[in-house]
């Protein structure tokens, strides 16, 4: 990450940086929670609302109130700066006053200024060390203030979506590329990924004049990298391996597998559709399909990095993997037949891998730190085969 700060400034400061990561999580865990709540209300399931801006509130609870919310906490931890964790504490707050029923015109604006002060820390990633990857990265933030913009401009979130989904897709692959420096990959092959980039990100600008093509220019952009992805990166050797990093490399082809249907998708409806249950199918493909893959895939090691807490990894975790692709693929199918109840149950269960996997991992680092495990002669391996 470039030159370290000095070893007394470094080690100083850590207790106050504990301390400020304890508001950045609960904003993003009270989104979380939030947010699963308004999907599952607006799949039909019959649930008491807090407000009545709640389940307009769900795509922006999901993508700035928790996904751009922890990723900006893991990077502001990775810098060492104060300062930093006013943004991804920005986007969970005023992404959850938002669905409280706080004005648009208050909340947003919040995450719009958290939305800048990610772009930041990724534009000083980028000084600290020049390189494809990390210039993704850029783009990647860039996009979601981009969108966060747009959106306080007054455009509609269906229409937010190339812009958010950039956001998501650009990071992911950039911080795969990155783990591909060590494989004897031709420089011509990863500049052709860059390629990739700059289309996603024309995609997005053509998109805010002339929306289906920007769209279809977007979902060539996805199908191109995932197909990058699954050629290229490292996962397909580590599905030789035990263990963890068999379970990533799984996660990992799927979720590229997810991604390359959701720009399929795209492509065969004409563009993305702002509503309906195509629109649904076309969304969930990429935004539950591929980032939750990636989600199941990280998680072992950004909690420890951001949290300074072991993960243990355990097989139990392939339940919730198999619960989240069977259930999305059940929800797809139900999208585009129209299959109503099916779609509710499939939601469902969207929610339940979702819950289920960060209650196993809560679980397992409970029973790997607890101290009755060390006096019963339980440890994690008791709770999960």
């Amino acid at each position: 990450m470039g030159r370290r700060l000095p070893a007394s400034r470094e080690r100083g400061p850590a207790t106050g940086r504990s301390r400020l990561r304890l508001p950045v999580m609960a904003a993003g865990l009270i989104s979380l929670v939030l947010g699963l709540w308004a999907g599952l209300f607006r799949l039909g399931w019959a649930l008491p609302l807090l407000s009545t801006s709640l389940p307009e509130a769900h795509g922006p609870l999901m993508v700035n109130g928790v996904l751009a919310t922890l990723i900006g906490l893991e990077r502001a931890v990775a810098l060492h700066r104060r300062a930093y964790f006013a943004g991804p504490f920005l986007t969970g707050a005023g992404s959850v006053a938002l669905a409280l029923g706080i004005p648009s015109s208050f909340a947003i604006p919040w995450v719009v200024l958290g939305g800048g002060i990610v772009l930041a820390m990724f534009l000083e990633i980028r000084v600290r060390q020049p390189a494809l990857h990390t210039t993704a990265q850029v783009l990647g933030a860039g996009a979601l203030l981009a969108g966060n913009v747009l959106w306080w401009g007054g455009l509609d979130i269906p229409y937010l979506i190339p812009w958010w989904g950039s956001f998501l897709v650009l990071l992911i692959a950039a911080e795969r590329l990155e783990l591909t420096r060590m494989l004897p990959i031709p420089t011509w092959r990863r500049h052709l990924l860059g390629s990739f980039f700059v289309l996603d990100l024309a995609g997005c600008a053509v998109g805010v004049l002339w929306f289906v093509p920007g769209t279809l220019l977007l979902a060539g952009s996805w199908i191109a990298m995932a197909l990058w992805l699954i050629a290229h990166d490292v996962a397909r050797w580590n599905l030789r391996r035990a263990g963890l990093p068999r379970f990533a490399a799984i996660c990992l082809l799927s979720g590229y597998a997810w991604l390359a249907a959701g720009g399929a998708l795209i492509l065969a409806f004409g563009g993305i559709v702002p509503d309906g249950l195509v629109y649904d199918a076309q969304l969930h493909a990429v935004f539950l399909g591929f980032v939750l893959s990636m989600i199941f895939a990280h998680a072992f090691v950004i909690l420890p990095a951001t949290l300074g807490t072991p993960a243990p990894f355990h097989r139990a975790f392939y339940v919730w993997l198999g619960v989240l692709d069977a259930s999305l693929m059940g929800r797809i199918a139900a999208d585009l037949l129209a299959l109503g109840s099916l779609r509710a149950w499939a939601g469902l269960f969207n929610v339940v891998a979702i819950g289920g996997f960060g209650i196993s991992l809560l679980a397992s680092v409970l029973l790997e730190r607890w101290p009755v495990g060390r006096f019963s002669g339980l440890d994690a391996s008791s709770f999960f085969p």
